[in-house]
């Protein structure tokens, strides 16, 4: 259509330019035939008149162009001024425009054109064949073979000669030109019944004609009748049926000289038998010879005289009568364990054999076993080609047999002693054949000669049940086809047993499919884990019904919210897949592909997102961490506990209690020597105890303050004589020295040294020997002292008991000696020596 489309703009181009210039009558071209043969050469003039005045004289080229292409130069001759010839040695287009154009001023304007067609002449007709048609209307019509294709119009005319003496004299002659190509019909007033004719058919075209042999033919010795009717089939006799049908003719045709011919097949069979042709009489047709109680179907076809046969009739179908079933069955078993130790249970699978012959329908099979006298015990009976049962104790042999209402067929022997676990077939393989059978071939035992083979199939399915099918195949026999029950897009189990002398060996086995197709169900995807940059999918396995093939593998395609693609191939049987280097906390849409060896199909999307981090970078980053915190809170338990002291010492530091103390501890070994013992004290209750520690905490320097704290204790001990009071001045001269106006712990801490002193005042028998003692320790002995009052605001000093002086007075500037009794420092009481005390403080 393209083509034809180019060739129309293209020759309305060269039309409107040769209208222009043939007003001008200015040239002309000619040929021989505007019609050619394809291939053949093709000869052209173009002339240039002399009228043509727009020229001006000028020297003018002319230039020949086919179609679009200008023709090289070399195909021309006798080229002058004015004219040119032009030689085209195979002309292979079958449609061209040949054009003449003239070159002035290196423009080229068309002169004149003209179109040839190219194509072939008719060939002659061939395999004329004629019919009549006696059913409303009657006409009569030819058809026949045209030949090859011409590129060209070619008609057909039939000829008709009525004549007699086999067509050696003519009465009248008609030609009828025809409609078609290949046939040609005249109606019933063109032609005579049972009258001779002679008929030819001839092809016309532009490049010549051609008429086909002639025959010479009665009308009615080329009827064609409609198909019969068969009305019905019946069976009067054995193995014969009876047909009746009704002839679709008219009236006035003569019945004696019509045969027929049948065709019949078994029911459900593939392939037809036909009969030869024979006279119909006036009775109904029979045919026989056909088998007992089987169900046929039946076709018709007739003819009149020497005409042309019918078309088929619709098929019947009828069946012949019934008799008892002949020939024997093939059978094959199986055996299992049944409800007792000492009971097995049998499976036992028949078919009818080659010679069998059911004979009839509704056949019943029966499977039983023969007692010694005779007697028949059935184990079962069944429509159907298969059963089960319990063998009975002491039974080895069972018989099977087949009976309809005629009948009963010959008992089947069937042995269920033999072994069958002998040796198996090396190899088995399956191949296909076509959509409803299988090829299978195997290898041979090695050791054992086999006896035979049985070959075992049925359906692998999840919701119908096994139906096994057999054959069996000769010893000789390493290959075979299946065609029972063989389904395409189905799998089936197949298993080859050897047959030996003994009994059965181990099958080996196979599945295989007649035809494959993509599956009908895609399992979905489910996420088993995932992280930041990995994501892990399962699925389920496609069940076996909807798998239509071998599953080869599994294709997941996911991709992200940018467009990036990525696709994991899995092979069968694995269902599961890690999707590595992923982005995180990134969503993802995948799907997975199931693909057989015949097609592919897709699933549904499932939608993911990743995590921020990994599990495993979680667990990496985390637990060096803990661990970590781990071994230093143990390490810092476990120092802890081995330095609680220190530690306590460090968080509470320890404050001497004066309640508790001893001055034994605060006195240095050489003072110790010059203190008796309490021990060697007899009179406790005579002793003075006039041991204080007196804290200096004035800036003076340790040797002035040595000095200063030796003289003190010198006074005292000489005041301690006549009034015991030397114990209040020593406390307050250290504790509440004037000098020390910031009490605080800062205070503390700026004092460079500390430095503690101690009175004895220590009688006995009324001998008093005061001492006093220095202690170089620096710590002091309170660090708190905002809860005891101010110099000289004891109430002790405020409010003395009757007949006690007290008297504070300085000494030296910034500088106060209290002196009062023991009674008056409730605190300095507790201070007292005793041996347990002293030993406990002993280095």
């Amino acid at each position: 259509m393209g083509q034809n489309w180019k060739m129309l703009v293209l020759l309305a181009m060269l039309l409107n330019t040769a209208n222009g210039i043939a007003a001008s009558q200015c040239g002309e071209v000619s040929v021989e035939s505007p019609v050619v043969v394809l291939g053949s050469s093709v000869t052209a003039s173009c002339e240039i008149g002399d009228n043509c005045a727009f020229f001006d004289g000028q020297d003018i080229q002319i230039e020949w162009r086919l179609n679009n292409g200008v023709i090289p130069k070399s195909q021309y001759t006798n080229q002058t001024i004015r004219k040119s010839n032009l030689t085209i040695p195979c002309f292979n287009t079958t449609q061209g425009y040949l054009s003449c154009f003239v070159v002035l001023h290196r423009q080229a304007q068309l002169v004149a054109l003209v179109q040839i067609t190219a194509g072939y002449p008719p060939s002659k007709p061939s395999n004329l064949n004629c019919k009549t048609n006696l059913t409303e209307p009657v006409t009569f019509s030819c058809t026949w073979n045209p030949g090859r294709e011409t590129n060209l119009p070619t008609q057909f005319t039939l000829h008709k000669k009525d004549s007699w003496l086999n067509c050696t004299k003519f009465l009248e002659t008609a030609s009828i030109p025809c409609k078609g190509e290949h046939s040609c019909t005249m109606l019933r007033k063109d032609f005579h019944l049972y009258h001779e004719m002679e008929i030819s058919v001839t092809a016309h075209n532009a490049l010549g004609n051609n008429t086909s042999e002639s025959i010479c033919l009665d009308s009615m010795d080329v009827v064609k009748l409609d198909p019969p009717i068969i009305l019905s089939l019946k069976a009067n006799q054995d193995k014969c049926l009876e047909i009746e049908m009704q002839m679709q003719k008219p009236e006035w045709l003569q019945t004696n000289k019509f045969s027929a011919r049948f065709r019949y097949k078994q029911a459900g069979a593939l392939q037809w038998t036909v009969e030869q042709p024979r006279k119909m009489g006036g009775g109904a047709l029979k045919q026989c010879g056909l088998l007992h109680g089987t169900e046929y179907q039946f076709q018709v076809q007739v003819r009149f005289g020497a005409g042309h046969w019918s078309e088929w009739s619709i098929e019947k179908t009828g069946s012949t009568l019934e008799s008892a079933p002949s020939g024997k069955l093939d059978v094959w078993w199986k055996v299992g364990a049944g409800e007792s130790p000492r009971l097995t249970q049998v499976k036992l699978f028949w078919k009818p054999a080659n010679q069998f012959r059911a004979n009839g329908k509704n056949l019943l099979y029966t499977v039983f076993f023969q007692t010694s006298t005779g007697i028949r015990n059935p184990l079962c009976s069944t429509s159907e080609l298969h059963c089960a049962f319990l063998q009975p104790e002491g039974v080895n042999r069972v018989y099977v047999t087949a009976s309809n209402t005629a009948g009963e067929s010959v008992p089947t022997e069937v042995c269920l002693y033999k072994k069958r676990a002998l040796e198996s077939p090396v190899s088995i393989n399956a191949s296909l054949s076509d959509d409803h059978s299988l090829w299978i071939q195997w290898e041979a035992p090695k050791s054992l000669p086999v006896t035979g083979y049985v070959i075992e199939w049925c359906v692998v399915s999840e919701t119908l049940p096994c139906r096994i099918s057999f054959t069996l195949v000769q010893h000789n026999c390493t290959k075979t086809l299946i065609t029972e029950n063989i389904e395409p897009f189905k799998c089936y189990t197949i298993s080859v047993y050897p047959k030996y002398k003994d009994g059965f060996g181990l099958p080996v086995s196979v599945e295989a499919y007649s035809k494959q197709r993509a599956p009908s169900k895609v399992p979905k995807l489910k996420v088993e884990d995932i992280g930041g940059s990995y994501a892990e999918l399962a699925w389920d396995s496609v069940p076996v019904d909807e798998r239509n093939g071998f599953i080869r593998s599994y294709t997941i395609f996911y991709s992200d919210k940018e467009g990036k693609t990525g696709m994991r191939v899995v092979d069968a049987p694995e269902m599961r897949v890690i999707l590595e280097n992923l982005k995180p906390s990134t969503e993802y849409k995948a799907f997975i592909m199931v693909s057989t060896d015949a097609g592919s199909l897709n699933g549904t999307a499932l939608t993911l997102s990743t995590t921020i981090l990994d599990h495993w970078t979680i667990i990496s980053t985390i637990l060096p961490v803990c661990i970590s915190l781990t071994l230093f809170l143990v390490i810092t338990a476990l120092a802890c506990f081995i330095k609680h002291d220190n530690l306590k010492l460090s968080i509470w530091p320890m404050v001497p209690d004066p309640a508790n103390s001893s001055i034994c501890k605060w006195t240095p070994p050489s003072t110790q020597k010059m203190n008796p013992r309490l021990s060697t004290v007899k009179d406790h209750s005579t002793t003075i105890f006039s041991q204080v520690n007196v804290l200096d905490v004035s800036t003076k320097t340790p040797e002035e303050k040595d000095q200063k704290q030796i003289r003190k204790a010198e006074e005292a001990g000489s005041q301690s004589r006549g009034n015991s009071s030397g114990l209040g001045e020593s406390i307050q001269d250290s504790v509440f020295d004037s000098s020390s106006d910031d009490m605080s712990p800062r205070a503390y801490q700026n004092t460079p040294r500390v430095e503690y002193s101690s009175v004895i005042c220590n009688g006995y028998k009324g001998q008093q020997n005061p001492k006093h003692l220095r202690s170089d320790s620096t710590q002091p002995l309170l660090h708190d002292l905002s809860p005891s009052p101010k110099q000289c605001e004891n109430i002790f000093f405020q409010g003395a008991k009757e007949g006690v002086s007290k008297a504070c007075q300085d000494e030296e500037p910034g500088e106060k000696v209290c002196i009062a009794s023991w009674d008056d420092f409730p605190l300095l009481r507790g201070l007292m020596i005793n041996e347990e005390v002293e030993k406990d403080s002993a280095p």
